[in-house]
């Protein structure tokens, strides 16, 4: 999960049914025939079932919920205290991995409560999902953590070094009053980056990072590389894997804006608008595959869902529909 599970396998109006379902579940009109219909509904396919899964797991990481009998028994996955001792047995397994590595870096969105709080507690600057915070290093430079990440500060006496863990971090290096010639480095689970005086944003993707500079240079070397160190100027962008280093691309300048709590768009397709937002949005945020490819133009801002959701039902033809605080659908307007 981003803040949300990763639901690309499930049909986006069999994810809705699921939500639906769940809410009518809830509710206090509820029926013996509504119970029945849901039974039936969910017995229907696979894919039902892995859905309500999906709806439930979301649902269980913001409120409390005692299921029905009957509907811990249909999808054999509502047994809390197995889960959580399941969460528990993960965690500490990934936190024994991350002080063994020192280097690893992790998609923090990516995991789950339980995860994300011992990541949170093993690193030292983090934020939550939605939030976005800034810090100022002991040397004079500057970073701003965006939501969901995680970050060491490993400074030594001839080496500046930070340790990307998980999400996204912009940094405006400052030179060292102490010790001038000190490098500046990033480290993330790919590779090193070594700041040549400058402002540049590092994202940890899934087995990938990509660095975006808007001053000065960086140079980047791979982990596992033998060939030699890639400078990357300023105005360009470069995803790199731990074996190699893609061919850099032109990076826009409004991608940093985020760090002013602001998400630009510039003809971005609906699809990727949202996959971008809901990194802030703390549950599942998705829309319809028939508004998918609307265009979407404006600054909106990141802190304040409400606001953009209102801003997304006035500039293009789709509503907004709140399931739950945790479960918000974009569809075509009717």
């Amino acid at each position: 999960m981003t803040n949300r599970l990763d639901a690309d396998a499930i049909a986006f109006g069999t994810l809705q049914q699921a939500a639906e379902w769940f809410a009518l579940l809830r509710s206090d009109s509820i029926s013996d025939s509504d119970r029945i219909g849901w039974q039936k509904w969910l017995g229907a396919n696979a894919e039902h079932r892995r859905a309500w899964a999906r709806v439930e797991a979301v649902s269980q990481q913001f409120e409390t919920f005692t299921p029905e009998p009957e509907q811990s028994a249909a999808v054999n996955a509502l047994d809390a205290s197995s889960r959580l001792r399941k969460q528990r047995r993960r965690a500490l397994k990934m936190l024994t991995l991350l002080c063994s590595a020192g280097g690893v870096g992790w998609m923090a969105a990516r995991l789950d409560p339980v995860q994300r709080t011992w990541l949170a507690f093993s690193s030292d600057y983090s934020t939550a999902v939605g939030e976005t915070k800034d810090v100022l290093l002991a040397d004079g430079t500057q970073v701003w953590l965006n939501t969901a990440s995680a970050l060491n500060a490993r400074f030594q006496p001839d080496l500046r070094r930070l340790v990307l863990l998980g999400g996204e971090i912009l940094i405006e290096t400052a030179q060292d009053p102490e010790r001038p010639a000190r490098p500046f480095v990033v480290d993330s689970a790919q590779g090193r980056m070594r700041a040549l005086g400058t402002r540049f944003t590092v994202r940890q993707l899934d087995g990938m990072t990509r660095l975006s500079v808007y001053a000065g240079a960086v140079e980047i070397t791979p982990v596992n590389s033998s060939a030699p160190p890639q400078i990357i100027a300023a105005g360009q962008q470069a995803l790199f894997s731990a074996e190699q280093i893609e061919t850099p691309a032109v990076v826009d300048p409004a991608n940093q804006a985020w760090a002013k709590g602001v998400l630009f768009a510039d003809q971005l397709t609906l699809a990727d608008f949202v996959a971008e937002l809901s990194r802030y949005h703390k549950g599942y945020l998705a829309c319809a595959p028939e508004v998918a490819d609307l265009r979407v133009v404006g600054a909106y801002p990141l802190h304040d869902m409400n606001k953009t959701f209102a801003m997304l039902e006035t500039a293009l033809p789709v509503t907004v529909k709140t399931t739950f605080l945790w479960w918000v659908s974009i569809q075509a307007r009717v």
